[in-house]
């Protein structure tokens, strides 16, 4: 009797471990309608990676032969927001990347999307490339219906240091997606172009 017990012990034990890990985060499939942005930023290298390659904002600077200087970058800032001159790779979670696939609006609570940029920086004067291969990470994530009614409820961030984030209705987030209102506030002009 006594041995049943213990092999019952022994079978067990490494079921329930198991059964841990299959519930804990794995964020590509969470269907957490509350993810909170501290475990998103360490986490959203997990979440599914939705462009193959990096995808350039502006091709445009990305292909001069001279690489782009700092006037015709500062100039497409401000003509384009905070990315222009950079690439991307961009995230979501199931949530997401289902309604994403689908071109359902709304997006369902719940649902992230990241974008990670590379910034290229400029070419001076002599011809020395500044500023390049900083990166940062931008995302959204889809919250109740109240949390902002009048931007699709979305809660944007954005981080360089995952340990320093910024996180809300970010103005200069919300004043750029608004563009993208008839999609939820979603872009996705870059799908199709990375390959």
């Amino acid at each position: 009797m006594l041995v049943r017990y213990a092999i019952l012990i022994l079978l067990a034990v490494p079921l329930w471990g198991y059964a841990q890990l299959a519930s804990s985060s794995d964020m590509s499939a969470s269907t957490d309608v509350h993810p909170s942005v501290s475990e998103i930023a360490a986490s959203y290298t997990n979440l599914l990676r939705i462009t193959t390659n990096v995808v350039y904002v502006n091709p445009e600077l990305a292909i001069l032969c001279k690489g782009a200087s700092k006037e015709e970058v500062e100039s497409a800032r401000t003509r384009l927001g905070p990315h222009a001159n950079t690439g991307i790779l961009i995230y979501m979670n199931k949530l997401a990347a289902d309604a994403f696939a689908k071109k359902a609006t709304p997006f369902p609570v719940g649902a992230v999307v990241v974008k990670r940029k590379m910034i290229h920086g400029y070419t001076d004067k002599n011809g020395r490339r500044v500023g390049a291969g900083g990166a940062g990470v931008g995302g959204m994530v889809k919250r109740s219906p109240g949390y902002d009614p009048k931007h699709g409820d979305w809660e944007y961030f954005y981080f360089e240091d995952a340990r320093k984030i910024e996180t809300g209705r970010i103005a200069s987030c919300v004043q750029c997606h608004e563009s993208a209102r008839n999609r939820d506030y979603v872009f996705g002009s870059w799908l199709g172009t990375d390959n």
